[in-house]
């Protein structure tokens, strides 16, 4: 080899790229044979990007079917060949990857796709192609392209991140799957729903006889936050699949979220999802976004946390399809709009969009719902059938593409509700739908897309609920639609008013008759007045303000979070709707309480429940006021151990967890025995170890308020096979004795803490003798820790003894309740 000719090889020399998104296009080997050449919108919308593609943030506008994709995969490509570092095409389903990667070879274009953990190349990695991947490969806690050099993201059908992004930031404890953790959650909170008059129905809401939603409002879960974190330890979260991903952006931000209880689960999630915690959202990121519906701000800045600086919005005609759109509540049939729209669809494929589950039920004749698990599956069959099948989808208003003869009949039965519980609340629990009607409007274009692609689709779309079809006659709702969209639907209600057969009716749009083909045309050509009904600026305004807030908040800059709630933004808020005001109150509140201002803070509380009454009010019985209620000898005992410090403000005694440490098993004899003293030291109890003190008695004596003794004998180096001998009955006995003899106790309880094993043959010992695993109360001392911890935060010296009292009994700490929770077993049924 060492005669080999090197001066034959040349290295390749990397030619000069295009940056020109045009020049890009013509420079490609174009295989797809729809097209030919760039229409005229995605030329415009090009040209005028690249004239302003140093901005970070920018908006364009097109119809579906009118080339979103080629344009975003153009532009990724444009900023790949400026950059050479990782740009990201952000897509809101496997299945829409998989299609963007299809039409890019179509359009002559390179791409890196990332699904399922792997890259389809390793052109990415080279900094040749961008990478399309889903909003949630992105957006979750674990992502892999939070430590790339991220030069730009292109976020396709931004309107679907919003619902995406809370989802990711949601951290959802299921009960079927973590039924321990869900109860120890939820039954942290009975006291305060009875202390507001809603005992029954959470506890109907805890046995799963109810389906009703309640927020833990923040200053509550706030005041239990401690035990929630020790909760999430043991409950091991960042090892759980179902759990792992969101936990890794709740982790330490447990007090700044909201707490949701359903009869299914609790969900932990942000009062506003904080995506500038997000490296996608950094100052040197450029951001593209693609959408059919960005003419609502709100919205948008509500799932981005900004306004784009520069909307390209090119006047075009694309994606405008035929639509007949029917309302079978208007017709004369004398059966409800589902029975009606039922019969109608019955010899057609038909596409129904409903909003949830429950709702699926009324369709129940026709067809159910794929499980979540099948989505796809069932889709895909769907799409290739050519016999009148029927697919739900529920709580899908994007990512379905039924395009020309694979769907020509639709429904969207009933208005889009909320994707995830806190909206679900905002929506039904306060009737937020004016602050969210652009969300809702945007929703619902969504929906009429799924089965319509271009100028030359056509189909029919049934429109079914009492709910959906009164929001479209509102006309301040109808003027957030697009103008096409609404003359289609006055041109439906027009045909549905007093119709006597709509079956026939939809059979003249899909057999093509050339009478409604003319009615359609001209009276499309009418003029719709197309006046904004609403101040969409105002509700900009108040969206940036909540996005600030919530950025705000999750940095823990608690005066800037204020500063972001100020006068004018309620003001703007409470003209948009009362419940919006509510809900931001309740927040101002929460961020005056953080930075230190309670009094202002419970006046703000006050203020919120007084408007919205769903909103969870602050009690009089609340700690941070205090009972009055008369404070238990054992709760003063606690509380004259916690530490005072500067400023008045209070904390546990130092040493308490070192001085708990030796419960978890590790320690000697003696250390063990001394462990369990400080605990019940620490739980308000005269707590003492006789034997060490007087070389006689038990190893350890708890003694209650109420003169209870627990008589303890220490065995935890007893080996789990290892049985209670008669001589360790014998001598608990003699130490029974002893407490009788020199203490005033009145009830004793012998006890053996050790490993549950059985008394040998000759031991018998007595009905009463009791055996308690030392894990049991290294479990009881994280719980005592947590509750300490969550009085301190709020208590002042002044009404410690009263927040203890209300923590302990809450918590049940309160002897002997505290003893019982231990979980004992009588050693003669072992």
């Amino acid at each position: 080899m060492a005669g080999f000719d090197f001066s034959k090889i040349k290295v390749r020399e990397e030619s000069q790229k295009p940056i020109d998104p045009i020049e890009i296009f013509q420079s490609a080997t174009v295989s797809d044979q729809n097209i030919n050449d760039l229409w005229l919108a995605q030329g415009d919308a090009l040209r005028e990007w690249h004239r302003h593609r140093d901005v970070a943030d920018v908006g364009i506008v097109l119809n579906t079917g009118a080339g979103k994709t080629l344009v975003g995969l153009l532009i990724a490509q444009s900023l790949v060949n400026a950059t050479t570092r990782s740009v990201l095409y952000a897509c809101s389903s496997i299945q829409l990857v998989e299609q963007t990667e299809e039409k890019a070879r179509g359009y002559g274009l390179n791409v890196t796709t990332y699904h399922g953990g792997h890259f389809s190349n390793d052109a990415y990695q080279r900094g040749a192609a961008p990478c399309v991947t889903t909003y949630q490969a992105l957006f979750n806690g674990k992502t892999i392209f939070k430590s790339h050099d991220i030069a730009a993201v292109i976020f396709d059908d931004a309107h679907t991140a919003k619902h995406v992004l809370r989802d990711q930031f949601s951290l959802n404890i299921s009960r079927s799957t973590m039924p321990d953790t869900y109860m120890d959650i939820a039954n942290l909170f009975n006291s305060y729903q009875r202390d507001i008059g809603r005992a029954s129905s959470y506890e109907e809401l805890l046995e799963g006889r109810s389906q009703r939603l309640f927020m833990i409002p923040p200053f509550e879960l706030r005041r239990n936050v401690s035990e929630i974190r020790r909760i999430f330890l043991d409950a091991a979260l960042d090892q759980n699949i179902e759990t792992m991903f969101a936990w890794e952006h709740i982790r330490d931000h447990e007090e700044l979220c909201c707490l949701m209880v359903s009869d299914s689960g609790v969900t932990l999630t942000p009062p506003t999802v904080p995506v500038s915690y997000l490296p996608y959202f950094n100052k040197d990121v450029k951001r593209v976004y693609l959408s059919a519906t960005l003419g609502a701000p709100d919205a948008f800045t509500r799932a981005f946390g900004r306004v784009p600086k520069q909307m390209i919005t090119p006047s075009t005609t694309a994606g405008e399809c035929e639509r007949m759109i029917l309302v079978p509540a208007s017709s004369n049939a004398e059966v409800t709009d589902v029975q009606e729209t039922i019969d109608i669809i019955r010899d057609y494929k038909a596409l129904i969009l409903v909003p949830t589950y429950r709702r699926s039920e009324q369709w129940k004749r026709v067809a159910s719902p794929p499980v979540q698990t099948q989505v796809t599956e069932a889709f895909n069959t769907f799409r290739n059938v050519n016999t009148p099948e029927k697919l739900i989808m529920v709580a899908r208003f994007d990512g379905i593409d039924l395009p020309g003869d694979t769907c020509r009949v639709m429904v969207i039965d009933d208005l889009p509700t909320g994707t995830g519980p806190l909206e679900r609340f905002q929506f039904e629990g306060l009737g937020m739908q004016a602050s969210y009607r652009s969300t809702l409007a945007s929703r619902i274009v969504q929906s009429f897309g799924r089965i319509s692609r271009g100028m030359s689709d056509h189909g029919v779309v049934l429109l079914t609920g009492e709910k959906l079809v009164d929001w479209l006659k509102v006309p301040i709702n109808r003027s957030l639609l697009p103008l096409f969209l609404q003359k289609q639907i006055k041109i439906g209600e027009s045909v549905s008013d007093g119709a006597d057969d709509l079956k026939v009716i939809a059979s003249a749009c899909l057999a093509r008759s050339q009478s409604w083909i003319d009615f359609y045309a001209e009276n499309m050509k009418a003029d719709v007045n197309g006046s904004k009904l609403v101040d969409v600026a105002k509700m900009s305004d108040v969206a940036l303000a909540e996005a600030n807030y919530g950025a705000a908040l999750w940095n823990r800059d608690f005066e800037v979070a204020v500063r972001s709630l100020n006068d004018s933004v309620l003001n703007k808020a409470f003209s948009v709707s009362q419940h919006t005001g509510a809900w931001l109150t309740l927040w101002l509140g929460y961020a005056l309480e953080l930075a230190g201002d309670r009094e202002t803070a419970r006046q703000q509380y006050a203020k919120a429940h007084g408007i919205s009454s769903n909103i969870p009010p602050m009690v009089a019985s609340s700690p941070i006021l205090g009972t009055g209620a008369p404070v238990p000898q054992q709760v003063t005992n606690v509380a004259r151990q916690m530490e005072v410090i500067r400023s008045s403000n209070i904390s546990l005694p130092k040493s308490i967890k070192q001085d708990l440490l030796h419960l978890h098993g590790g320690g000697s004899a003696a250390q063990t025995e001394e462990a369990i003293r400080y605990l019940g030291q620490y739980l308000g109890l005269e707590s003492t170890r006789p034997e060490k003190e007087f070389g006689t008695g038990p190893d350890v004596l708890w003694i209650g308020d109420d003169r209870t003794a627990i008589c303890m004998e220490v065995k935890t180096d007893k080996k789990d096979n290892s049985r209670y001998r008669k001589d360790d009955v014998g001598q608990l006995s003699n130490h029974i004795q002893w407490v009788k003899d020199n203490t005033e106790a009145v009830d004793i309880v012998p006890l053996f803490v050790g490993p549950l094993t059985s008394a040998s043959d000759t031991a018998s010992p007595s009905p009463d003798m009791l055996v308690i695993e030392l894990a049991r109360f290294e479990a009881l001392s994280k719980k005592l820790v947590s509750a300490l911890e969550d009085a301190s935060r709020d208590a002042i010296p002044l009404n410690l003894s009263a927040y203890l009292a209300d923590v302990f009994k809450d918590r049940h700490f309160i002897w002997p309740g505290v003893f019982d929770s231990l979980d004992s077993v009588p050693l003669h049924d072992l």
